[in-house]
């Protein structure tokens, strides 16, 4: 019995060595889901974890209403496609209301992953549907100073001078 209980013991452990690695693939889809779980539950940390070094300061800053004036409700992760062997694009949906509204709005986000050695980073989000407000735009030099006349009110009426 002790002779059978060691070669089962060997073969369950032997064949834990046999599992195949992981491919880019899974590894991405991996990434994915762990930055959708993160921000269901507000873990901007580990959001900007998973974003390329250079573009993190800009990310942080559109996602900067994100727990304040912006709640995200839901986010479904809408699956991620290859583009070249270094290169994905993952596709989102979110679910958000502003606090001081009763709305429920829904953008579709596109993010673009980079696999940098062993792990995808996202070099790129952009809102490709539905609601535009969900991610701050880039202040550029100069943008704070003009008045911001053009900004329609939900009326569509012009706000502003």
């Amino acid at each position: 019995m002790r002779k059978l209980l060691a070669a089962l013991g060997l073969a369950s452990s032997l064949m834990v060595g046999c599992m195949p690695p992981q491919t880019p693939t899974d590894k991405l889809t991996d990434s994915a889901w762990s930055m959708v779980e993160a921000a269901r539950f507000g873990r901007m940390d580990i959001m900007i974890s998973s974003v390329q070094p250079a573009q993190q300061e800009a990310y942080a800053d559109a996602h900067a209403e994100w727990g304040g004036n912006i709640r995200i409700l839901d986010i479904e992760y809408g699956g991620a496609k290859l583009v070249k062997a270094d290169k994905a694009v993952v596709l989102m949906t979110v679910a958000w209301q502003r606090l001081d509204e009763s709305s429920l709005r829904q953008s579709s986000v596109k993010q673009t992953w980079t696999l940098g050695g062993d792990r995808w980073l996202i070099s790129e989000e952009v809102i490709s549907g539905g609601d535009k407000e969900l991610l701050k735009a880039p202040v550029k030099d100069g943008d704070d100073a003009k008045p911001k006349s053009d900004k329609k009110s939900a009326r569509g009426e012009k706000t502003g001078g």
